[in-house]
C-alpha cells in the first residue's frame, strides 16, 4: 500500500511533500461534454528510466503508472478510497482476520494466451516477498507469513497477526508464472491488462498497442507511446510543448501550466498529508498545552483556501477523512481563538515572549514557502518571534534526521491502510519530531491488529481522538493531485490514488 499499500515514501515524500472537514475534491466540472468515441490514434506519455518493466521489482512511481496499462492488480481502490474486486471475484477474512481467501474471476487470460491461475498469484507473491525493500509493491507482503494454493482458481494468504485492513494489501499485479520462470524477460513484459508490450529502445521510448485478450475489453486508443524523461519538470515541458498528452501534476505545478492545459485538469484525492512538526525533545514544544496553542493560531482554512486554492482535504491529523473506516465523531476541533491560546499559554506558567524560534521549510517547495511564512505572519502578529528558514532539500533532509530544528513543514505519502507507526508511532522511522506515547503506541498497534471492518472502524476512530488532542504533528491536509491531459485526449477521464490512468479504456484521440 502506498508502496501501494503505497510504503511510507520517507525523505523523497518530504519534498512532493481543526475538527477534519472533508473537501472531497470533485472533477465533474472539468470534464469535457460528450463526445462520439472513435478508435484509433496515439497517446503519448512519459516516464523515466527504467531499471525493469517488472511490475513487482519496480521502484520508480513513474514507471509503475505506465505499467498499469499492462499489468493489471487482483483488487483496486476506487475514487473513494474503498477496495473493490478486480481480477479477483472478492476476497473472505477467515480465522479472526489472520488469513484471506482470494478467488479469481473465471476466464481471464495473459496476453500470451495462456490462462491466469492461482499459479500466477503464488507466483507473484514469491516475487514480491523476495523483491527490493523499497520496490513499489513490497509492503504487500507486510505481516504476511505464508500461503497455499487451494484450487486452480484459489489461494489463500496467512498472516502473522489479525488484519482487518487486508484488502488493502490485494493491490498489486500479478504476473504470469510459466513466461518469468524463463528468466531474462523482465524488460519484455507479458500482462493481462488493456495494453501490450510491443518494443522499448534504450533511454529513448517504450511502445504498447491495444491487446485483444484484456477481461475489460479492448481500448479505443490503438497505441501508447512512452518516452523517457529524466525528471518532472521535463515532463512539464513536454506537456507544455505538445510532445507529451498526459502527466501528474501537484499543487505545486499547476500554476505553471498554460490555461488550455489548467483547465483539462481532473483532481483526484490522495494520502498525501502536509503538516507543521514541532520537535517535542525540545522543552517548549514536549508541552502539549503549547501544541494546542499552536494550532489555535494556525489558520487553515485561508491557508487551504488561498494557498492551496481548496484543493486539499482538512485534517488536522494524519487519518484521511477520504478514508472509509474514518470518523470524526469525538475529536479535537482548532479554529482562531486567541483567548483559548492565551489560557493554554498560562497553564505551562509561560508568557508569549517564550515563543521564540524557527519554521524550517525546503525552499524548493514554493507552496510550502508560502504556507511557513503565513503561520510565521500570524504567530507575530500575536506576539509570538518567529522566522521561516529555508533551506535546500538536502539540508533540509539532513536537518530532520538530526533534529536540528524547532518547527518545520513538511509532507508524507500515507499508506492505503492508515498504518501511522512509521510516522507517530515510538521510534518510528519517518518520526522526525521525536513524539512518543505509550498511549498512542497502544492505539495504533490496535487498529493494526483488528481481525475485521468494524474492528478497523472503532480503533482507527480512538485513535483519532487521541491524536487531534495529543497532536504528535499538527495537520495542514491531504492534497488533491491532477491528471492533466490535451486538448486532443477525449473521454471521461477517472484517475485514482493508485491509477492515474483509471478507465483509459474510455478515452479517444480526436
Amino acid at each position: 500500500m502506498i508502496s501501494r499499500f503505497f510504503s511510507i515514501l520517507i525523505i523523497m515524500a518530504l519534498l512532493t511533500g481543526c475538527g477534519s472537514t472533508a473537501i472531497n475534491v470533485s472533477s465533474e466540472d472539468t470534464q469535457p461534454s460528450a463526445e462520439v468515441p472513435v478508435t484509433g490514434g496515439t497517446l503519448n506519455l512519459a516516464m523515466k528510466k527504467p531499471e525493469t518493466l517488472n511490475p513487482l521489482l519496480n521502484r520508480d512511481d513513474s514507471v509503475d503508472k505506465v505499467l498499469r496499462l499492462v499489468f493489471e492488480p487482483l483488487f483496486v481502490t476506487d475514487s473513494e478510497m474503498q477496495v473493490s474486486p478486480n481480477m479477483a471475484e472478492g476476497y473472505t477474512l477467515n480465522n479472526n482476520g489472520t488469513s484471506v481467501t482470494i478467488k479469481l474471476k473465471e476466464g481471464l487470460k495473459w496476453q500470451d494466451g495462456a490462462p491466469i491461475t492461482a499459479d500466477d498469484v503464488i507466483y507473484s507473491l514469491n516475487v514480491l516477498r523476495n523483491a527490493p525493500g523499497d520496490s513499489i509493491y513490497k509492503s504487500c507482503c507486510k505481516d504476511v507469513s505464508g500461503y497455499t494454493k487451494t484450487d486452480e482458481l484459489t489461494v489463500r494468504i496467512s498472516y502473522s497477526k489479525p488484519k482487518g485492513t487486508a484488502g488493502y494489501s490485494l493491490c498489486f499485479p500479478i504476473i504470469p508464472a510459466q513466461y518469468y520462470k524463463k528468466g531474462n524477460v523482465d524488460m519484455y513484459p507479458v500482462g493481462s491488462g488493456l495494453y501490450k508490450f510491443r518494443d522499448y529502445t534504450m533511454v529513448k521510448e517504450m511502445n504498447l498497442t491495444a491487446s485483444d485478450s484484456c477481461f475489460k475489453g479492448k481500448p479505443y486508443i490503438t497505441n501508447v507511446k512512452v518516452r523517457i524523461m529524466p525528471d518532472t519538470a521535463t515532463q512539464l515541458q513536454a506537456l507544455s510543448s505538445g510532445v507529451i498528452d498526459c502527466a501528474c501534476v501537484d499543487i505545486n505545478q499547476l500554476g505553471s501550466l498554460d490555461s488550455s492545459l489548467s483547465k483539462n485538469a481532473v483532481h483526484y484525492n490522495t494520502n498525501h498529508f502536509e503538516y507543521i512538526g514541532l520537535n517535542t525533545k525540545k522543552k517548549l514544544f514536549s508541552n502539549v498545552s503549547v501544541r494546542q496553542a499552536i494550532a489555535g493560531l494556525i489558520p487553515f482554512d485561508d491557508i487551504i483556501s488561498d494557498i492551496y486554492i481548496n484543493k486539499m482535504t482538512k485534517s488536522i491529523t494524519p487519518i484521511n477523512p477520504n478514508f472509509p473506516y474514518y470518523s470524526d465523531v469525538g475529536i479535537s476541533a482548532y479554529n482562531i481563538d486567541r483567548n483559548m491560546v492565551n489560557a493554554l499559554i498560562s497553564t505551562g506558567d509561560l508568557t508569549k515572549s517564550d515563543f521564540t524560534f524557527t519554521i524550517l521549510v525546503n525552499s524548493e517547495n514554493s507552496v510550502r514557502m508560502e504556507t511557513a511564512r503565513t503561520i510565521s505572519r500570524t504567530f507575530n502578529e500575536n506576539g509570538f518571534n518567529t522566522r521561516v528558514e529555508a533551506v535546500d532539500f538536502a539540508q533540509y533532509s539532513q536537518r530532520l534526521l538530526s533534529g536540528s530544528f524547532d518547527m518545520y513543514l513538511g509532507g508524507i505519502r500515507l499508506s492505503e491502510d492508515m498504518d501511522l507507526s512509521a510516522f507517530i508511532g515510538s521510534g518510528g522511522t519517518a518520526n522526525y519530531t521525536g513524539y512518543a506515547n505509550g498511549n498512542t503506541d497502544k492505539l495504533i498497534a490496535a487498529y493494526n491488529s483488528a481481525g475485521d471492518e468494524e474492528g478497523c472502524k472503532r480503533t482507527l476512530n480512538e485513535l483519532n481522538k487521541a491524536i487531534s488532542a495529543d497532536l504528535p504533528v499538527i495537520g495542514i491536509g491531504f492534497e488533491s493531485e491532477a491528471l492533466v491531459t490535451s486538448g486532443r485526449v477525449k473521454g471521461h477521464k477517472q484517475p485514482t490514488l493508485n491509477n492515474l490512468y483509471g478507465n483509459i479504456d474510455k478515452w479517444f484521440i480526436k
